[in-house]
């Protein structure tokens, strides 16, 4: 008998989407792999042999030491989604109109920050020796992105290219070099993965055929690592971490900063000059009442700003 789709697939789909929206990730990040550093560490990317598009999962979000909590808060950005987002909204609305102090104290809070999710297989873990073996999710920013695209469809790609994600003595693991580094002496520190790099392949030792098909099964659902906010949801987030307003704090929705939360860089958006109105034309006919300018005209110029934010 040939598949058809039914009434019980439509409801299967609809609760899927509904969950979506809901699901709570707090329990996952234990699930992920801490490359904090400094430390050296070996792993082996996964595919998600159900859904192959889904083997990464890129997504934007904000984060600051909330004002009411001091405690690092942090909340997936709806532009992830391709979704105006409250929070880049209220950057550029004080970069436009707020005093020197407030524009200030949102360039260093609210700019938008890109990281991704992959599974991985840990083969050595330095600083929790207790994860070599297990499947965990490794969260990465630009540097280790740009390595690991460098050997899927970049220069590196003819040497790696598909062993990157091979478990068997054919595949290449990913070695990660977290190192502490400063901009000048003295000044705070912060991790950099510059120095990773893939590795010629190679057996893991304690793997047959058996024990990575059950890997290959084993990866997580990464969508479950982020949440899709309301936008009411995430205005509370704002006023209870930005402003410290006294309402219910939200539960923190990504793991503390640390490897590579680097800002996406974008500009504020540049003001429309309007041309130089003409001198009006005496009218011969008894004035009439003018017609009131069409309210949606500006809330659809504002509109076109904001949209275009998050692409840059």
């Amino acid at each position: 008998m040939k598949p058809t789709f039914n009434s019980n697939m439509f409801e299967s789909i609809k609760s899927a989407l509904e969950n979506a929206k809901t699901k709570q990730t707090g329990g996952n990040y234990k699930n992920i792999l801490s490359i904090a550093g400094p430390a050296t560490y070996v792993i082996r990317l996964l595919p998600n042999i159900k859904n192959p598009k889904e083997t990464f999962l890129h997504y934007y979000h904000h984060g600051w030491n909330s004002i009411a909590t001091g405690q690092y808060a942090s909340i997936t950005s709806p532009s992830t989604w391709g979704e105006r987002c409250p929070v880049s909204e209220l950057y550029f609305k004080i970069l436009r109109s707020g005093t020197p102090e407030e524009q200030e104290r949102a360039k260093a809070n609210l700019r938008r920050k890109e990281n991704w999710y992959v599974n991985i297989f840990v083969v050595s873990d330095p600083k929790n020796p207790e994860n070599n073996g297990t499947v965990k999710v490794l969260r990465f920013g630009k540097q280790l992105n740009k390595i690991i695209e460098a050997a899927i469809s970049g220069d590196d790609a003819s040497e790696f290219g598909a062993k990157i994600f091979d478990l068997s003595e054919n595949g290449c693991s990913l070695r990660i070099k977290a190192e502490l580094v400063s901009d000048k002496p003295g000044a705070p520190k912060y991790p950099t993965y510059t120095a990773s790099k893939f590795l010629a392949p190679g057996p893991v030792e304690g793997l047959d055929e058996d024990k990575i098909t059950s890997i290959y099964e084993s990866v997580f659902d990464l969508d479950t690592f982020v949440e899709h906010k309301t936008a009411a949801e995430i205005q509370t987030f704002i006023d209870t971490n930005f402003y410290g307003n006294e309402v219910a704090t939200p539960a923190i929705t990504a793991p503390v900063a640390d490897a590579e939360d680097v800002d996406v860089p974008y500009e504020a958006p540049k003001p429309v000059v309007k041309p130089v109105a003409k001198p009006a034309v005496v009218a011969t006919k008894p004035a009439t009442k003018p017609v009131a300018e069409d309210a949606s005209a500006n809330d659809d110029k504002v509109k076109a700003i904001l949209d275009g934010l998050d692409d840059l």
